[in-house]
């Protein structure tokens, strides 16, 4: 690592290094020896798919391909890195810059534990900002690096015990065939087809949505000025912004925020000349849920709070209204009109064709407002394009499908409480198959989740639940063992 590198991560304060150690009944000189055969890494450690590397050798480029953090996360994550540090007998060292705005340190260490055996170790440290917009995802991914080398290292030790030598054709064939190859990478790219690439969808003449690479974004266009609502997260935010750079001819001096959610608000800060509306609980929610990152964004943080009246904005001359719908997505939501393009952004007030997500969280979801707003929005803009927080511009009557889903989920729900049944009974008895939606990943409080059908189910459940206990007591859940028809919550 260069000075310069050096200096920046050891006072950095961006997070605690990520480190642990075990003891093995392996000789260090036999685990050493063994260890700095790069290329055999994936035959005994799980978190490495691939390494091009034969030895190890400072001031080499290591370069590798890392497995995803669970099965079925659908990546797979080269990397390259510079050898910066070889103690033999003991220690490699390597840093990580080929991502912007991203430096990490790794080492793995090899020491004699006397006795024959031999203590093995993985440390990791980062800083940047590319490392703070994602620091939930590499945490969990520093983790997952630090425990499966230890797992690996284990596995040689089993190894070593059985046969007293350590090679690699005592170990199982970590290389992929073309299918094992192929698949992940055909993953990797349907992921990021569907969730991470961007379209732009012209609504009007200067009214265009951004969609995928996190939430829908809208862009409006006045004399001298745009309005943009919701600014993503990185790296979609960045896509976002060099759009807006490239195609957008003028200023963004207004950003407007449809809740608190990190997929919506964590692009703030790349707009600062730009004055950050939201509704008036919106900075407390972040502060809450987020606090780690509004702390060191806080020039992300809105300033113009609207209240329960709403707002009418000018933007360059065009008018357009922002509405407050009482707790619904969460206790914080903003919708937005464009009349003169008959145009209402909703936030995720709406997720449209995927399942949607609910925030159990003091500031999230209530389920019963929302359908209600939902009816509410169709009914006042009939011709209107809305477009939602995830997933395809829709029409009225879309609107009024998904009030319909957020109904009948809620009523299916319901009936399976009411028999006393279980949150696990709950997901075998309703079947939303029906409504045929896509999943979609959301992380909430540094956890990386799918919604889907299950999801949806155990989520409103809690909901539910929680709902009853404010009401008063209920008999405690009880086992059903699955005696009991399917509710199908099917469309009407």
């Amino acid at each position: 690592m260069s000075t310069h590198d050096t200096a920046a991560l050891q006072p950095s304060h961006d997070m605690i290094p990520v480190a642990g150690a075990i003891e093995v009944d392996i000789p260090v000189d036999v685990l050493w020896g063994f260890f700095t055969r790069a290329r055999d890494w994936p035959r005994w450690n799980p978190c490495f798919l691939w390494v091009h590397n034969e030895r190890l050798a400072l001031g080499q480029r290591l370069t590798w391909c890392f497995r995803p953090i669970h099965p079925f996360y659908p990546y797979v994550m080269p990397a390259v890195a510079d050898i910066v540090e070889v103690e033999p007998g003991r220690k490699v060292t390597w840093e990580v810059t080929a991502l912007p705005g991203f430096h990490a340190r790794h080492s793995y260490l090899v020491e004699d534990a006397g006795n024959g055996r031999s203590r093995f170790g993985s440390w990791e440290q980062a800083t940047g900002p590319t490392f703070r917009a994602m620091r939930d995802f590499w945490l969990a991914h520093f983790t997952f690096v630090k425990d499966r080398s230890l797992e690996g290292a284990r596995l040689l030790e089993a190894v070593y015990k059985q046969h007293g030598r350590l090679a690699p054709e005592l170990l199982p064939s970590s290389h992929p065939s073309l299918r094992e190859a192929a698949s992940p990478v055909a993953a990797a790219l349907s992921f990021y087809r569907s969730h991470v690439r961007q379209s732009v969808v012209e609504l009007g003449p200067g009214v265009r949505v951004v969609l995928g690479g996190g939430g829908n974004s809208l862009i409006v266009e006045g004399r001298g000025e745009s309005l943009l609502v919701d600014t993503k997260f990185f790296p979609g935010s960045h896509m976002l912004r060099r759009w807006i750079q490239k195609h957008v001819s003028a200023p963004v001096k207004t950003v407007v925020n449809t809740h608190y959610h990190y997929d919506h608000t964590q692009g703030n800060d790349l707009y600062p000349r730009a004055a950050i509306v939201a509704y008036r609980t919106v900075p407390a929610s972040m502060h809450a849920e987020d606090g780690k990152f509004w702390s060191s964004h806080r020039d992300g943080v809105p300033v113009v709070l609207i209240g329960d009246e709403g707002a009418e904005l000018d933007v360059g001359g065009r008018k357009v209204r922002v509405g407050h719908p009482g707790a619904a997505h969460t206790h914080g939501d903003l919708w937005v009109h464009v009349p003169d393009a008959d145009v209402v952004a909703t936030g995720d007030l709406v997720f449209h064709a995927h399942y949607p997500f609910f925030d159990l969280s003091p500031a999230g979801a209530d389920v019963d407002g929302l359908a209600a707003v939902i009816r509410r929005l169709a009914a006042a803009h009939p011709t209107a394009t809305f477009v939602p927080g995830h997933g395809p511009v829709a029409r009225a009557g879309d609107l009024v499908r998904y009030a319909d889903y957020l109904e009948s989920l809620e009523a299916s729900v319901e009936a399976v409480v009411r028999r006393g049944a279980s949150a696990d009974d709950a997901v075998l008895l309703i079947d939303l198959s029906p409504w045929s939606f896509k999943k979609l990943p959301v992380s909430h409080r540094g956890r990386l989740v799918w919604t889907s059908a299950e999801s949806n189910i155990r989520w409103m459940y809690e909901l539910v639940k929680s709902r009853a206990r404010d009401a008063g007591p209920r008999p405690p859940a009880r086992s059903m063992n699955g005696a009991a028809s399917v509710i199908t919550g099917a469309p009407r």
